[in-house]
């Protein structure tokens, strides 16, 4: 082959390659492509919700937490100039970048007896997410010694634990209390995510109930 040809056959060959590097880079969620995933985690979540609380399907507890943990909680450790950086991945924080939720009662952070469904104080102002995800959800004394639990910590635990992230628990003695009490705070937690955002559960429960009872009329029919 010709050198002069030779080079130019080079330059061909490595510009296809540049074209295809930079083809992989370019592509990045968009802000819609965000919001479409996020009205996706909410749907899946109103729906595994309504399944656990009307049915009694506690399967569908793994898969609120997996939620919950994918809106609010997920994160991803990198380095950044060689030092240790955690980064918020959260699916709400792609779509606001300062969201705000209700705060927890006071009352339902302390023992076994007060656990309730209605953890959060709906009369109050809502708080950024970082503070939310750091609050104490529950109090239990394990030993002699009171253990405390964040949001945070009992979302990624729960998750973990019966949606199977993990092979290990990173904190043990504290996942005594969600094996307690899995159900009814992540109904809890979830329902506050969803007055959060303005979205009203009861109404979307009935649409999603009407919907599942549609389906299987017209499956009967089809048979």
């Amino acid at each position: 082959m010709d050198v002069l040809l030779f080079i130019q056959y080079i330059r061909i060959q490595w510009g296809e390659k540049d074209m295809e590097k930079k083809n992989r880079l370019v592509f990045t969620r968009s802000n819609a492509a965000a919001k479409r995933k996020f009205d996706e985690a909410i749907t899946i979540l109103e729906y595994s919700v309504m399944l656990v609380e009307f049915f009694g399907l506690q399967e569908f507890n793994n898969i609120i937490a997996g939620q919950l943990r994918l809106i609010l909680c997920e994160t991803k450790n990198t380095r950044i100039k060689r030092e240790k950086v955690t980064i918020d991945q959260s699916l709400i924080k792609k779509i606001n970048p300062n969201p705000k939720l209700y705060p927890i009662k006071d009352s339902n952070q302390m023992s076994n007896d007060h656990i309730t469904e209605e953890l959060f104080d709906y009369t109050k102002q809502r708080i950024e997410l970082k503070l939310w995800r750091n609050q104490i959800i529950h109090k239990i004394d394990i030993e002699g010694k009171t253990q405390e639990i964040k949001v945070i910590d009992f979302i990624k635990e729960t998750a973990n634990k019966i949606g199977g992230a993990h092979a290990e628990s990173s904190f043990p003695n504290k996942s005594i209390i969600s094996d307690g009490h899995t159900k009814i705070i992540l109904i809890g937690i979830a329902k506050a995510l969803f007055k959060s955002i303005g979205r009203d559960y009861k109404k979307h429960a009935s649409l999603n109930l009407s919907h599942i009872m549609q389906k299987i009329e017209q499956s009967t029919l089809e048979d």
